[in-house]
């Protein structure tokens, strides 16, 4: 009834569906339970993977210790609660239950078997002093196997399980969602430090709780625009109370902050709606402004009790905000600021000012750090990022259990590269606030960048299922059905976006590579149009770049290297050192495709920096002739390899490949590459290489296989030039395979594709003169 897990008398700490996981075995001792039966007893209405189950069953063997053999995994099937277990009422006076069995010495009834080893004792049969002794033979309480044991305790689980569940929902009702909305504080000080800052620390607060869905800013903005009203516009009561009605949500909380002398009276209103009726009321005073967010505070804590929210609850997700903050007001305020422009839909170079003021005054501030790190990674600069993610994971013992979860999962998935991790914690994300589409879009787009495009497609509809009004659930959406090559429902996921007025840069790059993948001209020029229309901003480089891959996948070098100068000098002009050095290194290694290394060292000399941190780097630099490169990434990498899922998995395999190739052990690659097997769809470069492997092993009927794979995944990345070199990769093989006929349809595809290419590069002028030879061999032959 209490849902507590105790180990000698001290709680133990369980997410509540890791609990649910608990319940559901102990409810079934000795029984094996599938799978697919504890996920639809636990997430009877959600979508939820083997691994996730998985994930709780090894918090429980945590939680459990040194009993932690209690669940056994049977492999393949399911898992088995093995010890015994004994129900208990909740309240006195507690029973026992024993086995009936005959004694021995009854000549009317058959003997119970006694087995070695058999402890026999007699209890006592109780009367009671109203009712008439009934003459019975005695008890008798004996071992007994463990199968009868199991046998008996089944029908008695069947009985109290049922006792036990009625009672807990007596007893223990789970309280009740309350959809909120929060209008702006009626500041009446004169001090604009209070202004929108109340409202977000309010809002931080009540979040804490899954039982509480707070309306999102964003959200409010977009309703105030059907409204007819700016998005900046104050939210005043009746602001507030109209917005609540059109957006469906049941309770409206408005605030006052009144100056008393030199203290400050804080009050906050629940009221319905729909009526106005008032449903909670609170109020607390502060003797000073630097203690205004500690009475905020109390008057949360009142709000959310008198909402129906349970002593439990308010136990497990109750940080003050002070601690789950900032203790400044001002840091308080900037970050507000940013978070306001973040929702309007400005640019990260806007708010990341007012993030970077915000830790600046307060150095402890976890989700201001956490803010920074989101911006610059949004900006393409991930080792930038990487730094704030771990200065605000590092302080995020301050936060409060929604923020810890926030910040740990950006940490282990942004951060460390580490999406394996950084999935499992957004899972636990999910679970704990089931309303949330937060942590949903974050395992689509995790699970897209390791390849793995089927559950990022689900992760991804449950996150537009959960809220359809955000830009970024289509645009991930959309990208994750693009590279699991289903083309028309993607197109369909954006159009439908844009239809809504949630359109994104994301989204119409996806939809300009859809375009390009089914070839048509019309999509292309609007997509290119709407590129050049939003140019200006600071992700114009993005699409100068997309540009850029596709000429080069046509073939057209000049007009590529024309279009990287570009992206090139939009990401310096942006200040964005890191985006700049992609854009160079991915054209190097296209130059060294086309049989370029004089123009790729070119390339590459103007980055700012000469060794970065890359796999790709230490790639390109061991194909120029500097192993060094390679072997530096390797020495840097090899202990911290688990660090990152595609670092260890794909990027070290890779330059463990290149070296073993370079050496003339092609077959050493190949087992060098095999890490890389389930991630292998995340791009071309696996599948390239493997080939390009076999190739020199000569056993070109296995490169064959690798090619096709990219052939029948034009979605993974339609304007790469590894996909019409696959193409050429096939046509050569089948050439050392003896059969012309396959080797010259290829040949013929690649040339296709490449009609408009520059006549002068390397690799097409090689291509010629071997589809030549092929010609000449047959005729020779025949």
């Amino acid at each position: 009834a209490r849902r507590v897990l105790l180990r000698d008398g001290k709680t133990v700490s369980l997410l509540p569906k890791t609990f649910e996981v608990l319940c559901c075995l102990v409810d079934n001792p000795g029984r094996l339970l599938a799978k697919d039966e504890i996920l639809k007893a636990v997430w009877p209405e959600s979508f939820v993977e083997e691994n996730n189950l998985t994930q709780h069953i090894s918090l429980l063997r945590k939680a459990l210790g040194d009993r932690a053999g209690y669940i056994v995994t049977v492999p393949g099937r399911g898992y088995q609660f093995t010890a015994n277990v004994t129900a208990e009422p909740p309240s006195p006076p507690p029973f026992r239950l024993e086995m009936d069995v005959p004694p021995a010495g009854d000549a009317e009834k058959a003997p119970a078997p006694v087995l070695p080893g058999t402890d026999v004792h007699t209890i006592a049969q109780r009367t009671g002093t109203d009712a008439p002794s009934v003459a019975r033979p005695p008890l008798v309480r004996t071992q007994v196997s463990p199968w009868m044991k199991f046998a008996g305790a089944a029908v008695l689980l069947t009985a109290v399980s049922g006792i036990c569940f009625s009672a807990w929902k007596r007893w223990a009702k789970t309280p009740e969602l309350h959809k909120v909305m929060v209008a702006d504080f009626w500041n009446t000080t004169g001090d604009p430090t209070f202004d929108h800052t109340l409202k977000q620390a309010l809002e931080i607060d009540l979040e804490q709780t899954p039982y509480i869905d707070v309306m999102s800013e964003r959200e409010a903005m977009g309703t105030l625009a059907l409204m007819g009203r700016s998005e900046d516009s104050v939210l005043t009561a009746d602001v507030a109370r109209e917005i609540c009605e059109r957006s469906n949500r049941q309770v409206l909380l408005t605030g006052n902050i009144l100056p008393i002398g030199r203290e400050y009276l804080l009050t906050v209103e629940a009221s319905d709606c729909a009526s106005g009726r008032k449903l909670a009321a609170a109020k607390a005073q502060a003797p000073a402004k630097e203690k205004v967010l500690a009475a905020l505070d109390k008057v949360a804590d009142r709000v959310r009790r008198d909402l129906g929210e349970s002593r439990q609850s308010m136990e497990n997700y109750e940080v003050p905000i002070v601690q789950a903050t900032t203790a400044s007001l001002e840091a308080l305020r900037s970050y507000s600021i940013g978070q306001s422009m973040d929702a309007q839909g400005k640019s990260e170079m806007e708010a990341l000012p007012f993030y970077q003021r915000a830790v600046d005054l307060d150095p402890q501030f976890a989700m201001a750090y956490g803010a920074i790190a989101n911006e610059y990674y949004n900006l393409s600069e991930p080792n930038l990022a990487a730094q704030f993610y771990k200065k605000a994971f590092d302080l995020s013992g301050r936060a409060s259990a929604k923020e810890k979860l926030v910040l740990e999962a950006h940490y282990y998935s942004e951060g460390l590269q580490d999406m394996e991790r950084g999935i499992d914690i957004y899972r636990q994300w999910a679970e704990t606030y089931p309303r949330d589409w937060v942590p949903w879009i974050n395992v689509a787009n995790d699970y897209t960048q390791i390849g793995q495009y089927m559950p990022a497609i689900a992760a991804g509809r449950q996150a537009l299922k959960l809220q359809p009004d955000r830009a970024i659930n289509y645009s991930v959406l959309a990208r994750a059905l693009m590279r699991a090559n289903q083309f028309a429902e993607a197109r369909a996921v954006g159009l439908e976006a844009i239809r809504r007025g949630k359109d994104s840069t994301g989204l119409h790059a996806s939809l300009y590579q859809i375009a390009a993948a089914v070839q048509e001209p019309h999509a292309l020029a609007q997509e290119t149009q709407w590129a050049a229309s939003h140019g200006s901003e600071w992700y114009g480089w993005y699409f100068f770049f997309l540009r850029a891959e596709g000429a080069a996948a046509a073939g057209r070098r000049k007009k590529a290297a024309e279009l990287f100068h570009s992206a090139w000098e939009t990401a310096e002009r942006e200040n964005l050192p890191e985006a700049a050095d992609h854009i160079l290194l991915y054209q190097a290694s296209i130059e060294l495709s086309f049989g370029l290394p004089e123009a790729a060292r070119g390339t590459l000399s103007r980055a700012h920096n000469p060794n970065p941190d890359m796999a790709d780097a230490a790639l390109v630099r061991a194909e120029l002739g500097d192993r060094s490169s390679a072997q530096r990434f390797l020495s840097a990498h090899t202990e911290d390899a688990a660090s990152g899922t595609l670092l260890a998995n794909v990027d070290l395999p890779r330059v463990r490949a290149k070296l073993a190739m370079q050496q003339g052990k092609p077959l050493d690659a190949v087992t060098a590459l095999e890490p890389a097997r389930p991630y292998e769809l995340a791009n071309y470069t696996v599948l390239t290489e493997r080939a390009e492997a076999w190739q020199k092993a000569a056993r070109p009927e296995l490169a064959i296989p690798e090619y096709q794979k990219i052939l029948a995944n034009p979605g993974i990345d339609p304007l790469s030039p590894r996909y019409p070199m696959a193409h050429l990769g096939m046509a050569r093989a089948y050439a050392r395979q003896k059969k012309a006929s396959e080797s010259r349809e290829r040949y013929e595809r690649f040339f296709s594709l490449w009609r408009d290419a520059d006549s002068d590069l390397p690799v097409l002028i090689q291509a010629r003169a071997e589809y030549a030879r092929l010609g000449k061999d047959a005729r020779a032959a025949r």
